[in-house]
């Protein structure tokens, strides 16, 4: 990379999904204490790219459609883009055969990232393994950060401008939900991921009885609206739904106005931290992070035998490593939680 007082430009390729393009904004903050004039662009899918909107450390967010490698002439008209934009680097953060193929299109540029057992390595001129210490939240990203600009790099953080935190306090406000509210997010991509689901009603209860004064809500996408609507049902207290109701690039500001997040190995969770407000993740069936973040942060997994088991789970559905984290359990540790975090004001 070239040295501190260059302002070169600079390309991310970080495509999906939600959660690593949040665990993957560890690059900014080393990239631009190392070059602070550098021109930063990140290319992301459409679908996701909301997500970085109004961060000030990215010039430019360059969004593609989802089938853009599987298509020769939006392939060709993003090389013309790119190359047009004259990058000195190009940063895969993906390391997989399709961002390596993206990378590429910015043909003139060095192209440096992850190292893996994906095709088409060879389009990169240098490729470095994910490292870090496993515990940390983001470990890899922050591990090719450090190899990058040769300075240790922060956890993941999603900067929220004035208008974006503004424009999530009236939406807050219009579901009558006032600042330190908490939020819950149930939702992701795996059912092996998700905690079971009878759990949310009676640890919403719990969290009532706990923190009077304190609303609760459940987040989620557009996908998760009719799962939502089963948990809010269910709940012995009052829930607002917000499922289906935030666009992608209103939630940093959505949480950031949360006292309290509560969620699975999912986009949402990971923003909560991001977002540096207290949350209580809850792993299972993935590896999880366990330190690492700027804001209160408590984990619960039960390290099973058979745990971690990715994509492949033998339980034949029970999924007992998020089974055994009770209602109970989990709001006792939201309670301590919050008490550490008042604690430290």
């Amino acid at each position: 990379m070239p040295e501190s007082g260059h302002a070169p430009r600079i390309l991310i390729v970080r495509s999906s999904a939600l959660g690593d393009i949040v665990f993957a904004t560890s690059l900014l903050g080393g990239l631009r204490a190392r070059w602070p004039a550098a021109h930063i662009g990140w290319l992301a899918q459409a679908g996701f790219a909301g997500i970085l909107d109004g961060d000030s450390r990215i010039d430019e967010v360059i969004r593609i459609a989802p089938d853009t490698v599987k298509s020769p002439s939006r392939l060709w008209a993003l090389r013309r883009e790119l190359r047009a934009r004259r990058y000195d680097w190009v940063i895969d953060a993906q390391g997989l055969a399709k961002s390596r193929l993206l990378a590429a299109m910015a043909a003139g540029a060095r192209r440096i990232g992850f190292d893996s057992r994906e095709p088409l390595g060879f389009l990169l001129h240098q490729r470095l393994p994910k490292g870090g210490d496993i515990r940390d939240i983001a470990s890899e990203y922050r591990a090719l950060a450090e190899a990058l600009t040769g300075a240790v790099a922060p956890p993941p953080r999603l900067l929220v401008a004035e208008s974006a935190r503004d424009a999530a306090q009236a939406l807050l406000s219009a579901a009558g939900l006032a600042p330190g509210y908490i939020a819950l997010c149930p939702f992701t991509t795996r059912p092996q991921k998700h905690w079971i689901e009878s759990h949310w009603p009676p640890l919403a209860a719990l969290l009532a009885a706990q923190n009077p004064g304190r609303a609760l809500a459940v987040l989620g996408g557009p996908g998760d609206v009719e799962a939502a609507a089963r948990i809010v049902t269910a709940c012995p207290v009052p829930v607002v739904n917000l499922a289906g109701k935030t666009r992608l690039n209103q939630l940093p500001g959505v949480l950031q106005q949360a006292g309290l997040v509560i969620g699975v190995d999912t986009g949402l969770t990971h923003i909560g931290v991001a977002v540096q407000r207290p949350v209580v993740a809850l792993f299972g069936s993935t590896c999880p992070y366990t330190q690492g973040a700027e804001s209160p942060l408590t984990v619960m997994y039960d390290a099973l035998p058979c745990a971690p088991c990715k994509r492949k789970p033998t339980c034949n559905g029970r999924f007992d490593c998020l089974r055994g984290l009770t209602p109970q359990r989990v709001a006792a540790a939201a309670r301590a939680l919050l008490g550490r975090d008042e604690a430290a004001r």
